[in-house]
């Protein structure tokens, strides 16, 4: 073999070796971009605030104390009137929110009527351009516990940083809770508190 041909096999050769290794390097990169793993990361990542919540909600335990219950009750909110969702996430928000309620709050309006009248307030609210920008729940030094009526009650507050018509202001609500058979805290009531008012809700 002359030097000629030698000089042409080696270069088919390293051709040839090129050409694999990049075949072999786009195949596992690909391949790394299709695995299961790397699908479900991208689904997460594209996935809304409300899809979610919704789809934690089935594997996530109960909020063990009333401050950890609040902050999860405040993100709810915190969707429902920031974030935009179908028909089907918002029956199954709904559900999420109802979860929280105390039998005796949920016994003064049926699934459906609840349902209705969230999504009317939803629909008022987004007319009005309402924003939830922040809430800040009491310290868990803070929370007055008390019994009522032989049930362990828990009475702490929150304050909502919003906007409504281009206008900021600041809320403040007062939340009653209880604990049911299972000793899940749930929320029993909750008002608006009125400037100076700091008893309001007791």
């Amino acid at each position: 073999m002359n030097k000629k041909a030698l000089k042409t096999v080696i270069l088919m050769i390293i051709m040839a070796a090129l050409i694999l290794g990049c075949y072999l390097y786009l195949s596992r990169r690909n391949k790394e971009k299709s695995s299961p793993q790397k699908q479900e990361e991208k689904i997460v990542t594209e996935m809304t605030a409300a899809q979610k919540l919704i789809a934690q909600a089935p594997y996530m335990d109960y909020p063990a104390t009333p401050v950890q219950l609040l902050k999860y009750y405040n993100e709810l909110t915190r969707i429902f009137y920031n974030e935009s969702f179908s028909e089907d996430e918002i029956a199954k928000l709904a559900s999420i929110a109802r979860g929280l309620y105390d039998e005796e709050l949920k016994s003064m309006q049926s699934d459906t009527d609840y349902l209705e009248a969230l999504k009317a307030d939803i629909a008022n609210m987004h007319q009005i351009n309402f924003k939830l920008y922040k809430s800040d729940v009491s310290p868990s030094t803070d929370v007055e516990y008390f019994e009522h009526e032989g049930r362990e009650c828990a009475k702490l507050y929150c304050t909502y940083e919003e906007q409504s018509g281009g206008l900021f202001q600041t809320a403040r609500e007062v939340f009653i809770l209880r604990k049911d058979d299972e000793g899940h805290w749930k929320i029993l009531g909750f008002k608006l508190v009125k400037e100076g008012d700091e008893n309001g809700g007791s």
